[in-house]
């Protein structure tokens, strides 16, 4: 074990009616301001539509769930739209577990969300 700490990226891609946060690594206790950034990075932007493509996440602790369900609630409160893309089969399981695949709106890719 080398130690090192888990990473964790994102970007944004923006235009008038969508917000697409591209995130890729591992979301946990370690990661979890840099996932909150690039949620609020979504939440603040100008477009109605929120997508948090999650595709390329390896994992997603219970931290990551917590700021889902954050996101979700604002979103609502404000007005804005929030979709999400399930990512890994590791993610998904989690969704399911926990009962968010049921709150949230997953989508297998980021078009898919954009065009639903």
């Amino acid at each position: 074990m080398t130690g090192a700490r888990p990473e964790l990226a994102w970007d944004v891609d923006l235009d008038e009616q969508t917000t697409v946060v591209h995130v890729v690594g591992e979301i946990d206790i370690e990661t979890q301001e840099l996932f909150d950034a690039a949620v609020r990075a979504g939440l603040d932007g100008p477009s109605p539509l929120v997508i948090l493509d999650l595709a390329k996440v390896t994992f997603l602790g219970s931290i990551g769930l917590r700021i889902l369900i954050l996101a979700h609630n604002e979103a609502d409160e404000t007005g804005r739209v929030l979709r999400v893309v399930e990512g890994s089969s590791a993610v998904q399981r989690v969704m399911a577990i926990t009962g968010l695949n049921q709150i949230l709106a997953l989508y297998p890719t980021a078009e898919k969300a954009r065009l639903s």
